[in-house]
């Protein structure tokens, strides 16, 4: 079964690297007062709201999305931070994050609420009168990975013992 090694490992550094500055600079200010940032920032939002018909990032934004946002910004941006850390890591060093235990939970319970928090924002997408289907594929393939990640991380995590698979990795 797959683990946290190689290509998988590069491509979750990546997810995870990736989406902290997202959510700092563009999905903050779905929860945050859009003041706080420059207006470069709110013009970019606004251009991709705009150019892609994404009617959840548009201002004012609705309320149940911004609640959405607020566990993404309070609960998952600290784990995203974690998992850069663990994902960075040497095999065996000192301070190694361990691929069981806690930082196999927090995977579980990242990937389950991340994929929870997915099902109305797509339902929203899919259901939007205002938009073609053209339209939905291009917002669908902005927010897929969203939902393809943490499901690949939950399976991860449950199929296996050791999310790293570390001693594999030293018999190699």
């Amino acid at each position: 079964m797959m683990t946290l090694q190689g290509k998988t490992r590069i491509a979750f550094l990546l997810f995870f690297a990736s989406h902290i500055p997202i959510t700092l600079l563009i999905d903050g200010q779905a929860f945050f007062n859009r003041s706080f940032y420059p207006e470069t920032l709110q013009n970019v939002v606004d251009w991709y709201a705009y150019t892609f018909k994404d009617s959840l990032m548009q201002h004012p934004v609705e309320p149940w999305f911004s609640s959405l946002v607020s566990i993404e910004v309070i609960f998952q941006l600290p784990f995203f931070f974690l998992a850069v850390y663990a994902l960075l890591q040497q095999p065996r060093s000192p301070q190694t994050i361990r691929g069981y235990g806690q930082f196999k939970t927090l995977c579980v319970v990242y990937g389950s609420s991340t994929a929870t928090t997915l099902v109305p924002i797509l339902q929203h997408i899919l259901s939007d009168e205002e938009t073609t289907l053209s339209e939905k594929g291009i917002l669908l393939s902005f927010y897929l990975p969203y939902l393809i990640f943490p499901v690949w991380l939950i399976i991860i995590a449950i199929c296996n013992e050791d999310m790293f698979d570390s001693k594999k990795e030293h018999n190699e």
